[in-house]
């Protein structure tokens, strides 16, 4: 028991490293670079489509990538963009594998624990067994058919207090184990959500964005000069028609939980979570958007399709007006219903 102990502690001390290594602090810490770089890459990329429209402006009269790098400002553009990409790609590199190894660190630790509770399930066992014996050497002393038995007696000594002096440490060491595999367990779901989740491979997406940007770019240069991909009119209008379909889904899902209601409240609730769910999602789309509004206002208000705009923007906040409006109703009314 005490040569399984030793070797159960070492063990943990084998993995101390990695445990601190990769803990939730250190991969937080991680996923706050790469989140400082997606800025980066956001920024850059609202940087590409002006630069794009300038370039237009300046004389570049074909549609490709290769006509557009001759012009200086949307060259610099272009390979700041790719460099801001590239560095992100890097980011997401460290925070995959920190966040791998945190999940082998558990998978270790786990074994680690399934030793030590088989070291002790083991002991007990033994511990009980030695037990028994000496109970039955002394029946048979008492009765005077044998005299004890000096290694029964030794032999139940040192489980006893192998046992006490041991097994309390192997119970602490459990609880820092479970600690350690909660916190090695937030730090690989801290990955998951804030960089698989949130990036779904950019950097792939790289070339496409690129392309997007010179489909988007008006040939006269100059009606939508110095606005970012999100404003850009036909960028807007793709971005309208989905705001207005996502109100549409929010009040159709009102629908069907008013008309589940009247049978029975209960069954309303799946439709109304899933019109809750849209709403939010539509306000998360729309707070960025009104953010971006807010810093391109002079820009928006100078620009000669300022109408058009105005409108798709109109378009936008009623949809979504509508949609909460329609939403808290449907609660109410629910609610309200025996």
């Amino acid at each position: 028991m005490a040569t399984k102990w030793e070797n159960r502690a070492v063990g943990y001390d084998d993995l101390a490293g990695a445990i601190k290594k990769y803990s939730a602090k250190e991969l937080k810490a991680q996923v706050d670079l790469f989140l400082k770089q997606y800025k980066v890459v956001a920024e850059a990329e609202e940087k590409l489509a002006p630069a794009l429209v300038k370039a237009r402006g300046n004389g570049v009269e074909g549609a490709s990538l290769a006509d557009f790098r001759k012009d200086k400002e949307f060259n610099d553009a272009y390979k700041g963009l790719d460099h801001a990409v590239d560095a992100l790609w890097k980011e997401q590199v460290k925070c995959r594998n920190m966040g791998n190894e945190a999940r082998q660190t558990i998978n270790d630790l786990k074994t680690l624990l399934e030793h030590i509770t088989g070291d002790l399930a083991s002991h007990e066992k033994e511990l009980e067994a030695s037990r028994d014996a000496l109970k039955k050497d002394q029946a048979k002393a008492k009765a005077g058919k044998a005299t004890l038995t000096p290694s029964i007696i030794k032999e139940a000594d040192t489980l006893e207090r192998e046992f006490k002096k041991n097994a309390p440490e192997l119970e602490k060491l459990k609880k820092e184990i479970a600690a350690d595999t909660k916190d090695l367990t937030e730090a690989a779901g801290t990955y998951k959500r804030e960089v698989d989740q949130k990036m779904d491979n950019y950097t792939a997406k790289f070339e496409k964005t690129v392309a997007k940007t010179l489909d988007l770019a008006p040939k006269a240069g100059a009606d939508q000069a110095g606005l970012p991909t999100a404003l850009q009119e036909r960028v807007l209008a793709v971005a309208a028609k989905k705001a207005v379909a996502a109100a549409k889904d929010i009040e159709k899902f009102c629908k069907y939980a008013l008309e589940k209601a009247d049978k029975d409240k209960a069954l309303a609730a799946p439709d109304l979570k899933a019109a809750r769910l849209g709403l939010d999602t539509l306000k998360k789309v729309l707070t960025a958007q009104r953010a971006i509004r807010k810093k391109y206002a002079m820009q928006i208000k100078k620009a000669k399709n300022s109408k058009d705009l105005y409108k798709q923007f109109k378009d936008m906040d009623e949809a979504f007006a509508g949609a909460e409006k329609t939403l808290v109703a449907t609660m109410k009314q629910i609610a309200g219903k025996a």
